[in-house]
């Protein structure tokens, strides 16, 4: 502890650090590759090398290049409207001013359960015009 510190503390000063300095500079927002075509939100950590994904972005004709990863505090810095289609594993985070949204379980409760695959495909399906799904 500094002696400016202990200074402040004695005085009664709290002091405060800032956790994010880019929003207090006015850079809010989460920006996004123009290549991107599918947002993923979930708190948990993907490989996006996994095989059910993989399968999963074959179907949706798009490349793991194509995909973003966002967890629950990132989502709040995403400007809205949200015209990317997004996927949200796991129920706990319900985004607001998505376009396009998929639900299902977290990864490792899909990769177990076949009525969640066909829900999750059911989704995606509903929205086949802004991917080019097809059959694998």
């Amino acid at each position: 502890m500094t002696r400016r510190d202990r200074l402040l503390e004695q005085m009664g000063i709290t002091q405060w650090m800032v956790r994010n300095p880019a929003v207090l500079r006015g850079e809010r927002g989460v920006r996004f590759p123009a290549s991107t075509k599918l947002i993923i939100i979930t708190d948990e950590n993907l490989d996006l090398n996994s095989q059910l994904l993989k399968d999963i972005f074959l179907s949706m004709n798009i490349t793991q290049d194509d995909v973003v990863c966002v967890n629950s505090e990132q989502l709040s810095l995403i400007p809205t409207p949200i015209t990317i289609p997004c996927w949200v594993l796991g129920g706990e985070i319900h985004p607001e001013g998505v376009k396009i949204m998929f639900i299902s379980p977290v990864l490792s409760e899909l990769i177990l359960s076949h009525s969640a695959k066909q829900a999750l495909w059911k989704q995606v399906y509903q929205y086949d015009e802004n991917f080019t799904t097809k059959a694998i």
